[in-house]
């Protein structure tokens, strides 16, 4: 399946519609634009788009921003859906102070991504 680049950033960049939803139930979160970041650990969803889902906290994780500065941030265990794929129990991070949806590695590792930048287009093969 085929993505075009996000044109709201400059430059463009990547970026994919997820959904999300409780283990083995119909998605209902989504969908949501998201930012594909490959040098993001996690996938991190503002926090209002996971309260609907009234899911239980798995765990919670040290996350480091890019700044550097370090705070505590409840992850849950999800499906996510990119497209027709499914991928089941994906720890999603709990963002309670942006609004992005950032797709990083934890999701990224289990697919195959080709960025085609000049054509501004991502490619994924699940």
């Amino acid at each position: 399946m085929k993505f075009v680049y996000d044109t709201d950033y400059f430059p463009p960049a990547p970026s994919v519609e997820i959904r999300l939803g409780t283990p083995n139930e119909s998605f209902t979160v989504g969908p949501l634009p998201a930012f594909v970041d490959t040098g993001a650990d996690s996938l991190l969803v503002p926090y209002r788009h996971i309260e609907s889902l009234r899911a239980q906290i798995d765990n919670r994780k040290y996350l480091r921003s890019q700044w550097g500065d370090q705070r505590i941030v409840d992850v849950y265990l999800l499906d996510v859906g990119i497209g027709g794929l499914r991928l089941p129990l994906v720890e999603v991070v709990a963002d309670d102070r942006g609004n992005e949806v950032i797709v990083g590695r934890n999701v990224l590792n289990n697919l195959i991504v080709t960025l085609d930048g000049p054509k501004q287009v991502l490619e994924i093969i699940g």
